[in-house]
């Protein structure tokens, strides 16, 4: 028992010494570099999470009263619907980590889920369907999964003692000093150093045979190289895109004209878009200006559509040739920055030959990110310039592309009477949503795409006019105030008259389409709280009102001609949180 006792006071002793030597010790400091964390032997970590919560409301996108307004889809993670037609509120959802080895490694991953809201969509309704069944516009119900899916993901190494840089994955990218072409595509960029000069090689992923269970090379690659030189302050960039596009799947369907399709049977396309530019500042004004050229060959393919008697088309060859001008202008006068910008793009004035003169980035849809770049970065909410596109002009009511099927005179680019009647599928996508352009997309490359025989190619399309003018002010610090006035309209209505020749009666279209008044308020709290608020009024150009007239704005039979006089309006309230 003595002893017994002896070593249950040695044991109390002890603890009491490691408790004492515990308390004494010194807490390690976290080391920070910037926002990350060093959570090993030079090795840091930093924790991204981001909210961005938007209510929008919107009435009469497409500029007519008398046509019932509708939203752009029933899927609730169909992006469209938030930044065009309906009044709801969504949300965009972040959380990913970036890492850092030393100086020369890095890891990036980013998780996204983003989808419109309501009580019910905030449970778990994976498989579940819209309620109410088909709606009154005929549309059936679509499933509610919820979405999740990776973002963004890459690795980039800069080889020691050497001026190259890797980076594989798929990043949020710009090539050019405009931003013509960018996008978070999956990629393999080599980048080069050399003091003031530097240079990048990419090959850029958009489809592949596996994911369109395709025999090989039938994908749809495209190639980046550029090269600059900094002379501060000024920039000079030259870049040089080759595309090439491989289809001989059998997507019979209207091709591409709702953005989901790839195109005829058998279609190719090799193009080479070549951008040289220059910004930098002059005293108080800085400015960007950047010309485009794209040339190349394209290939028809052969397809028929479903409800149609089966005809082949035989293929045919075009050549492709056509050019652009980007330019920007700020003047920073202390609280207030006036600013000006121009977009022109050529336009194609003949469905029949074998010449495609429309400007388009790409012979796709989407591949621009114009509001990614610092220069037109305040214009993401104009639906005019690079937002959502607004709908037809009374949605093309009567004349829409799901008419054709019980219009012969109206195949999308091929009928046996007349071939390049194309109807309104030469207008942009499905039920008039997104007429001329896609969202981040200043030129009218949604206009024009079935127009020759055979063939999907945004290089057919009428040309872009587009002008903008407007005011930036800052206050007070933390505040900022953004208004614009922009002009979108057409170079060349050729493509148009063409696809409604009965209906003009031999008139010709006119060249405006939209006139937008719009601005935003936003206070920045802090660096990581933000507060917008936003809104839009425009209304129709005078070409764009020429196509009003040719919609019907009754449901009684015969023709009732709509007027589009009606103005579109949209407003917008964002909250965003970013670490």
């Amino acid at each position: 028992m003595r002893r017994l006792t002896q070593m249950a006071l040695v044991g109390v002793l002890l603890l009491a010494m490691v408790s004492l030597a515990a308390a004494q010790q010194v807490p390690q400091p976290v080391v920070r570099l910037g926002n990350f964390i060093e959570v090993g032997n030079d090795v840091w970590m930093h924790i991204i999470g981001s909210a961005d919560i938007r209510y929008t409301t919107v009435e009469n996108y497409d500029f007519e009263s008398r046509v019932r307004d509708r939203t752009a889809s029933r899927n609730p993670s169909d992006v469209s619907s938030q930044d065009g037609e309906g009044d709801l509120t969504y949300a965009e959802l972040r959380m990913g980590a970036e890492f850092r080895y030393q100086k020369n490694l890095m890891l990036y991953l980013l998780f996204e889920h983003q989808q419109v809201m309501d009580g019910n969509l905030i449970d778990d309704r994976s498989n579940s369907t819209n309620p109410g069944g088909t709606d009154v516009f005929g549309r059936a119900a679509s499933t509610e999964n919820p979405g999740f899916h990776i973002e963004r993901y890459w690795i980039d190494y800069k080889f020691p003692g050497t001026p190259l840089r890797m980076r594989v994955g798929a990043d949020l990218w710009n090539v050019d000093q405009a931003g013509l072409v960018g996008d978070d595509d999956p990629r393999f960029a080599v980048f080069g150093e050399f003091g003031n000069f530097d240079v990048m090689a990419a090959a850029v992923i958009q489809y592949e045979s596996q994911r369109l269970g395709l025999e090989n090379d039938n994908d749809l690659v495209y190639y980046t190289f550029s090269a600059g030189y900094n002379l501060k302050p000024h920039r000079f960039q030259l870049d040089v895109v080759y595309m090439r596009d491989r289809f001989a799947g059998a997507d019979l369907s209207f091709p591409r004209v709702t953005g989901s399709g790839i195109g005829f049977q058998g279609q190719k396309n090799d193009s080479v878009m070549i951008m040289g530019s220059w910004s930098g500042r002059m005293g108080p004004i800085r400015a960007l200006v950047q010309g485009n050229i794209v040339t190349g060959t394209a290939r028809g393919g052969t397809a028929g559509l479903p409800g149609f008697p089966a005809r082949v088309l035989s293929q045919k060859d075009y050549d492709i040739f056509a050019g652009a001008a980007v330019a920007y202008a700020e003047a920073d006068l202390g609280m207030v920055k006036p600013f000006a910008a121009l977009v022109w793009g050529s336009g194609d004035g003949d469905p029949t030959d074998n010449k495609l003169h429309g400007f388009a980035p790409a012979s796709w849809q989407d591949i621009t990110l114009i509001t990614g770049t610092s220069w037109f970065s305040h214009l993401e909410t104009s639906a005019n310039f690079a937002g959502r596109d607004y709908s037809c002009p009374a949605r093309s009511q009567g004349f829409s592309a799901s008419t054709a099927a019980t219009n012969p005179g109206r195949q999308a680019g091929f009928v046996a009477a007349d071939p390049f009647q194309i109807g309104t599928a030469v207008l942009g996508g499905s039920g008039g949503f997104q007429c001329s352009h896609t969202v981040t997309q200043p030129f009218n490359q949604m206009l024009g795409t079935t127009s020759h025989l055979g063939l999907f190619s945004t290089y057919s399309n009428p040309g872009t006019r587009l002008l903008t003018g407007g005011l930036k002010v800052s206050p007070v610090k933390g505040h900022e105030l953004v208004g614009w006035y922009v002009f979108r309209g057409m170079v060349n209505t050729a493509l148009l008259e063409t696809a409604f020749t009965p209906e003009l009666r031999g008139k010709n279209l006119r060249r405006g389409q939209n006139h937008e008044f719009g601005g935003y308020w936003m206070w920045s709290l802090n660096p990581y709280f933000d507060i917008r608020l936003a809104g839009n009024i425009a209304y129709l150009g005078t070409g764009y009102r020429d196509l009003a007239l040719l919609s019907d704005c009754d449901t009684r039979p015969g023709h009732q001609a709509c007027d589009g006089k009606d103005v579109a309006l949209k407003g917008e309230a964002r909250f965003r949180a970013r670490f």
